[in-house]
């Protein structure tokens, strides 16, 4: 890469990178995973620097790429063969550790969908553009992940 290329990479960073590794810590949970993850998603960007640098919206692309690397870790862990998801997230104010928990108890495409979809304030298309979903995927998603969160935040606290 050219002097103007890393200029145009760093610029990219600078403007992008803590949206991105907030995209990925609102799916896994976790703030060191989603910043390690954000920083996975500019590997890739650098290694595809060209393709990348010539995008309309590079930063959808760093979203999409982040977004999917969550998944996969969150299908991983699942399965015993990743970084836990059961850290959580660290960061100026608080979580809501009852928001996290339903959360968690989603699907990794349903937490995704989600995350994008409320947390971005992306579009059913985005979704199902950076998902390699359907628009109606993206719907049933978003409707079966909302009614659990509702079912599960709704519920009364349990007397211990």
């Amino acid at each position: 890469m050219g002097a103007m290329d890393d200029e145009g990479f760093e610029a990219l960073w600078r403007a992008q990178f803590q949206a991105v590794a907030r995209t990925a810590t609102a799916i896994t949970g976790s703030s060191q995973d989603g910043a390690e993850l954000a920083q996975e998603a500019f590997a890739r960007a650098y290694q595809h620097w060209r393709k990348v640098s010539q995008m309309e919206r590079p930063d959808s692309w760093l979203h999409k790429v982040a977004a999917n690397l969550a998944i996969s870790q969150q299908r991983r862990s699942r399965l015993g063969r990743g970084p836990s998801a059961e850290r959580t997230v660290e960061g100026p104010e608080p979580p809501d550790e009852d928001l996290l928990t339903s959360l968690r108890a989603l699907s990794p495409a349903q937490r995704a969908v989600i995350c994008l979809r409320f947390y971005l304030d992306w579009s059913v298309e985005d979704v199902a553009e950076a998902l390699h979903k359907r628009p109606g995927t993206i719907r049933a998603l978003t409707h079966q992940g909302m009614q659990r969160l509702r079912a599960d935040l709704k519920k009364e606290p349990q007397d211990e």
